[in-house]
């Protein structure tokens, strides 16, 4: 049995669950949970389109940060600290008034570190409209202090 069921990655996915208030407001639907693959949706509003209807790009790449960490921690079978080290997205055509599906696949999972990838699809569509490589920092249980850039 998994870490996740649907119905708790949704619940970590809204308000009073791990993630912050700019992440609810994505109003992100948890659609599949498993080791293998984690599927949520982002559904298209207005809030998040340029005028076009374009989804925008901050919004895909929150949706693929978000989605590897539940990825991350679905593997690890553990709701565990993680700290973004790299997020890059190559962005293959747009997304215009469509949710948008990522698929994410927690690739390597250490003690300290954790690799990972996304497609990012339009409802409907098998052919990816970006996909996201991103390194995670896993940290120990209980650490929640960065290197902060204002102290040397």
């Amino acid at each position: 049995m998994g870490f996740f069921t649907v119905e708790s990655a949704q619940q970590q996915l809204s308000p009073g669950g791990n993630f912050g208030p700019w992440i609810w407001e994505l109003k992100l639907r948890a659609e599949h949970m498993s080791a293998e693959e984690v599927r949520l949706r982002l559904p298209y509003s207005d809030h998040i389109a340029r005028p076009g209807g374009v989804v925008v790009g901050q919004a895909m790449m929150a949706l693929a940060d978000t989605i590897m960490v539940l990825a991350i921690c679905e593997k690890l079978q553990r709701f565990a600290t993680l700290a973004t080290i790299s997020l890059t997205t190559n962005f293959m055509r747009a997304a215009v008034r469509q949710d948008v599906i990522g698929v994410a696949r927690a690739v390597k999972v250490g003690r300290s570190t954790a690799f990972g990838e996304v497609d990012l699809f339009v409802d409907g569509s098998p052919d990816p409209i970006a996909q996201s490589l991103s390194t995670f920092a896993v940290l120990p249980d209980g650490v929640g202090a960065f290197n902060r850039a204002d102290q040397h």
